[in-house]
């Protein structure tokens, strides 16, 4: 069997995923905390920014998840259709 699997390389769209990531974890947590600060207690408004940091930083680990699902099948499917192919012939 010659069919080679080629190594996934890295597009910008994931380099920014990773980038906007980061950045946004970081900068909410700097603000939740300079708020606090201010505030000296937790309130209702501080529990549901704290809650929407949090779901946004699940919407991004499953995003980088769905596009590293999606490479890999897409991955197998050219090796499917290689094969396919092959038999053809």
């Amino acid at each position: 069997m010659d069919v080679q699997i080629s190594k996934p390389k890295i597009s910008t769209f994931e380099v920014v995923l990773v980038v906007v990531g980061i950045t946004s974890a970081m900068l909410g947590f700097q603000l939740i905390n300079v708020v606090h600060d201010k505030e000296g207690a937790i309130s209702w408004m501080m529990i549901i920014a704290i809650f929407n940091w949090l779901t946004l930083l699940v919407l991004f680990v499953l995003l980088s998840l769905a596009v590293d699902v999606s490479k890999k099948q897409l991955a197998k499917m050219e090796i499917l259709v290689y094969l396919l192919n092959k038999g053809k012939k």
